[in-house]
Parts: structure tokens; sequence; C-alpha cells
């Protein structure tokens, strides 16, 4: 009986021992796994700390590119609002065609408000501008627009930029 149960031993420690070295392998196999993924998750932090250095770059020139252009507002504004301050009210409320035409001025129902606003419209300034250069909200820029268009029967902006040039109150070119 000896000589049965040493070789059916034999065999099942041959069967261990096999079982062993696919464990050992498979056990190998799963460190080089967890190698490549430890190199691939220090790969994507080391690429997410460039884009992090790369965001924080454009931020500084981004934030040096308003400071820029704060400045460069501020000069224009400064410039506008000494200029719109040249031009007396009495002026604004004098436009008229009177000595160009002999008929009263379509300028004549407006407020002198509207005119400024039409004024800065015919010179070209957007909404935002013009509440800048007059102190006031955007909304009350649009609401004095509105009520300018309605009382000069004008329904687009290209169509107040004509009657301000009609009007005089900007220059024609030549």
């Amino acid at each position: 009986m000896k000589k049965k149960v040493q070789p059916a031993r034999a065999t099942g420690n041959k069967t261990r021992v096999e079982q062993a070295e696919a464990r050992t392998e498979l056990a190998e196999a799963r460190t080089e796994q967890a190698k490549t993924r430890t190199e691939l998750a220090e790969t994507r932090t080391e690429q997410a700390e460039t884009r992090t250095d790369l965001a924080k770059t454009r931020t500084e020139q981004a934030e040096a590119r308003t400071e820029q252009a704060e400045m460069s507002l501020q000069r224009v504004v400064h410039k506008e609002r000494n200029l719109h301050q040249e031009i007396p009210a009495q002026l604004l409320k004098n436009i008229t065609l009177d000595g160009i035409t002999g008929r009263q001025s379509p300028l004549e129902p407006l407020t002198i408000r509207q005119r400024e606003i039409l004024l800065l419209i015919a010179e070209g300034q957007n909404t935002k501008k013009i509440a800048e250069i007059l102190k006031v909200s955007p909304k009350t820029v649009e609401y004095h627009r509105m009520k300018l268009m309605n009382c000069l029967n004008v329904h687009d902006i290209p169509g107040l930029v004509r009657l301000a040039l009609r009007a005089g109150l900007i220059p024609q070119e030549s």
C-alpha cells in the first residue's frame, strides 16, 4: 500500500507545486500591472501639474491684460469725461436747424439728456460706454434712447446717426 499511496501523493504534490507556481506567476503579473498603473498615475499627476502651471501662467497673463485694459479704459473715460464736460448744456439745448434750413429742428422736443445720448450715439459709443460717460446705468441709457427714438419717430440706430448728421451734431465727412 505504501507504494500506491506515494505515487498518489507525488501526483498531489506535483499538482500543488504547479498550482503554487501558477499563483506565483499570477501574483507577479498583478505586481507588474500594479507597477504599470502606478507609473501611469504618476504620469497623469505630472501632466495635471503641468496643466495647472499653464493655467496659472494664463491667469497671470489675463490679469496683466485686464490691468492694461482697465488703465486704457480709465484714460479713455477720463478723456471722454473731459470732452463732454467741455460741451456746455446750453449748446446741447440750442442745437437747431433754424440757421441752415429756416425750419424748426427735429431736436427741439428733446431733453438735454436725450441730446447728450444722441450725440454719443452719433459718435459711435455703445450703451455701456455711454452709461460710463454719463455715470448712469445702461438701462437708463436704453430708456432715454427709447424715448428719443419715439420722440423723433426713428426706429434704429443708423437712423439716429443720419438725423444727428442732418442736424449738425456731428460733422459730415466729405
